[in-house]
């Protein structure tokens, strides 16, 4: 049974932001901690001004390119880089290893209420085609520093100010043309099963369909006993994806309990299944 899901959603896409000081001095130990109280307020204030149209991207493997549209919708121009790796690079370094997608413009200004389009491409055409591939489409951001009324910046004073860059990860589907099916049949047909593994019970999700399945909150219920869990990852496609519980559920958690689990489809949306543990 499938129903429209309407709670609050969850994250849909990753976001960080990194601060650093430019021209650093040599600080006393109570500048440190002023600094770092400091760096706390910031970091509960700062709010990134790029935004992403979408929360996901799909690549069909017959496309040439595909484009993401991003905008500006701060008061200050910004820098964007922008790179698509396996989720595990560091900003500005990209992936370990040669991603199979280039992105263009790689780095580019963009300026107040106006728009960018981004271009990504593969230039790898030997991604697995009996399955989807997973990657992570990044976008680093760092504001302009507006100069103030005395022309400081201009003078190059620019001692003792931070800077705060935002990464934000949208997840990169590649999908390609032979997949039988659809993604909704993935995330729909998820099977259900209770196993010890390494001492502990977990719930594992099982996936035999060639596509990836974002889950986004999970309900386990027998009886009146129940276990809630929001913070979960992806159920790759023909693999599973096992959560780990915690004791007072591991004691009733078996099959023929309730699942009600909520996954997110390819727009985005919220979606709830209900499902039985096998």
């Amino acid at each position: 049974m499938e129903l429209a899901s309407t709670p609050a959603p969850p994250r849909l896409h990753r976001k960080s932001f990194f601060i650093w000081r430019r021209r650093l001095t040599p600080m006393r130990p109570a500048t440190h901690l002023v600094l770092l109280i400091g760096i706390c307020l910031l970091a509960l204030q700062a709010n990134a001004s790029i935004v992403i149209t979408g929360t996901r991207v799909v690549y069909p493997a017959t496309e040439r390119d595909i484009t993401v549209n991003i905008r500006n919708t701060g008061k200050t121009p910004s820098l964007i880089k922008a790179w698509v790796d396996n989720g595990k690079g560091t900003p500005g370094a990209g992936s370990p290893g040669r991603s199979p997608f280039i992105v263009t413009p790689p780095v580019s200004r963009v300026d107040p209420d106006k728009g960018l389009l981004l271009r990504i491409a593969n230039i790898d055409r030997t991604l697995p085609q009996d399955r989807e591939s997973v990657f992570w489409l990044n976008v680093l951001e760092v504001p302009s520093s507006s100069p103030d009324k005395a022309g400081a910046a201009a003078s190059g004073n620019s001692a003792g100010k931070l800077q705060v860059a935002f990464r934000s990860q949208l997840k990169l589907f590649y999908r390609p043309a032979a997949l039988k099916g659809a993604a909704a049949d993935a995330a729909q047909q998820l099977k259900w099963r209770i196993a010890a593994e390494g001492g502990k019970r977990v719930l594992r999700a099982v996936n035999d369909l060639p596509y990836s399945v974002s889950l986004a909150r999970l309900h386990l219920r027998s009886g009146a006993r129940q276990y809630a869990n929001d913070d979960l990852d992806m159920v790759p496609a023909k693999g599973s994806y096992g959560i780990p519980l915690p004791a007072d559920a591991a004691a009733w958690a078996r099959a023929g309990a309730k699942v009600r689990y909520t996954w997110i489809n390819d727009f985005g949306g919220l979606i709830e299944t209900d499902a039985t543990v096998e």
